[in-house]
């Protein structure tokens, strides 16, 4: 007997691709197929398994509003912590059977006569073999953290030796009493270094723009605390409410870093910095660690001993940039030579190519990366997209974080996409999309909004695209994005009617 319910595909099982099989299944009673290209559910907590990974967002807001986690043993959770309470929850709403694991996704085309997306996927291990099938919607969880970014600028090839990305840590190659030169000062770096410089001989930081560092405050929750949270769950849900508008207050420092309050947050910061240096016996350093760049502009990260490590005499840090690689020597542009073991990459994800191999054809045969490349990433509502009816992301352009939870957001573009899937059950109708004149709107509101804010306050980020627009992240709060996308607007929506 064949069903007459809508088939869905969700692509990758993060918490994106968790979040959509759950809540299409509660909301719609659909089973969705699920395609993951790792051996087990997790995303990127699953793919990065680096030294000193912990999350810099407090772990109960860092997990599903429907699934609190009593049990979290810190503030901020390690990352084995943050993939073990994925795996429990895809295996409480029974989701593994439905998992195609080690699965690449490698197109997805839409077919106007069928009104329906087909997909080809193929194993990871053999390329030979594709597969196919066609499917009503899809969600998109492949997230802007997995595809690594490599310099292009740099002679990485040149190296004659291990060369290691972040993203694709090794975990047997040994660190133990050997050079290691780390390139890079982003989150990714700030979490690494002070792992790393315990193992090593000598570590050298290559970095070109430091990065403003705040105290993380981390701690263990007590036996008491997980009692509570665990027998008293409204105890939880207050102090999850709690830490949710906390963090989202601190916006005011991203948002209006020129205002007063802006401008103390930000002195007060670099006055934190250079004391934790002049105490640590490196006042020399705090030139050369305070950014000159609003707070904000780039991730704010976070640890307590970053720059401590830092100023450890088995630590130098090298500001003049990577002029070429000979064997194992490094040479700076100012002509200094450091010959090292292990060459360590933590440049971040090419925020950009986040697609990797996905190629995605909608109306008319439009490939959705070179509409991005040539006119800049383009969303409605950080969901759906013009010329692609059905497709939903998450956690895609405009919709990332640099202070708050993404896991709220992604919960919060599932509930519009279901709600869109609703309104077509209701009138009859198979397929939506935006209309192009109110993706536009949206864009250009978006981009407005940006106007005055640390973003546009003159730094490199991951988040500008190659017209120099922000396309990767959302401008303001959470709460913001909650008006913007808790009820969808359908005059702003074309729909497609049942084919004979």
């Amino acid at each position: 007997m064949v069903s007459n319910k809508p088939t869905v595909a969700v692509i990758g099982a993060g918490f994106t691709g968790i979040c959509a099989a759950i809540k299409v299944k509660q909301e719609l009673g659909i089973d969705a197929e699920l395609f993951e290209v790792a051996k087990d559910v997790g995303g990127t907590w699953e793919a990065n398994t680096y030294p000193g990974l912990e999350c810099d967002i407090p772990s109960h807001v860092y997990s599903f509003s429907f699934e609190p986690n009593p049990n979290w043993s810190k503030h901020f959770s390690p990352q084995v912590e943050i993939k073990t309470y994925l795996q429990n929850v895809a295996k409480k709403y029974n989701l593994y059977p439905k998992i195609r694991f080690e699965t690449e996704m490698i197109r997805a085309e839409w077919k106007e006569e069928k009104n329906q997306w087909f997909l080809q996927w193929r194993n990871v291990d053999d390329h030979q073999k594709i597969e196919d099938g066609y499917f009503d919607f899809v969600f998109a969880g492949l997230g802007p953290f997995r595809v690594p970014k490599i310099p292009q600028e740099l002679p990485i090839d040149q190296f004659d030796g291990p060369v290691i990305h972040t993203a694709r840590w090794n975990k047997n190659i040994d660190f133990t009493n050997k050079k290691v030169a780390v390139i890079g000062s982003g989150a990714t770096a700030v979490q690494l270094i002070p792992s790393l410089q315990k193992m090593t001989h000598h570590l050298y930081s290559y970095q070109r723009t430091p990065a403003w560092v705040t105290v993380r405050n981390q701690f263990n929750y007590s036996r008491i605390s997980k009692f509570l949270f665990r027998w008293v769950p409204l105890f939880m849900w207050i102090y999850r409410l709690y830490i949710f508008f906390q963090i989202d207050l601190s916006y005011i420092k991203i948002g209006y870093y020129n205002s007063w309050i802006g401008r103390f947050i930000r002195q007060r910061t670099a006055k934190s910095m250079a004391s934790r240096l002049t105490r640590a016996g490196r006042p020399d350093l705090i030139p050369k660690l305070i950014p000159n760049f609003p707070l904000g502009c780039k991730r704010i990260t976070r640890s307590e001993s970053y720059l401590e490590t830092l100023a450890k005499e088995n630590v130098s840090l090298i500001q003049s940039g990577i002029k070429s690689i000979q064997g194992r020597t490094i040479i700076d542009n100012e002509g200094n030579e450091v010959e090292v073991d292990i060459l360590v990459l933590a440049t971040g994800y090419d925020v950009q190519q986040f697609l990797g191999n996905f190629d995605i054809y909608g109306r008319n045969n439009v490939r959705l990366l070179e509409q991005w490349m040539k006119y800049s990433p383009r969303t409605y509502k950080t969901v759906s997209m013009h010329g692609f009816p059905n497709f939903f992301t998450a956690m895609g352009p405009s919709s990332g974080l640099t202070h708050h939870s993404a896991v709220v957001m992604i919960e919060i573009q599932i509930a519009y996409a279901i709600q869109c899937i609703k309104n077509l059950a209701q009138n009859n109708m198979v397929a939506i999309e935006p209309k192009e004149t109110a993706q536009e709107v949206f864009i250009t509101k978006l981009q407005k909004s940006f106007d005055g804010t640390a973003f546009k306050g003159g730094c490199s980020s991951i988040f500008l695209d190659q017209n120099n627009e922000i396309f990767g992240i959302w401008s303001g709060t959470v709460c913001s994005f909650w008006r913007e996308l808790h009820k969808p607007n359908f005059n702003d929506f074309m729909f497609y009617k049942k084919t004979l």
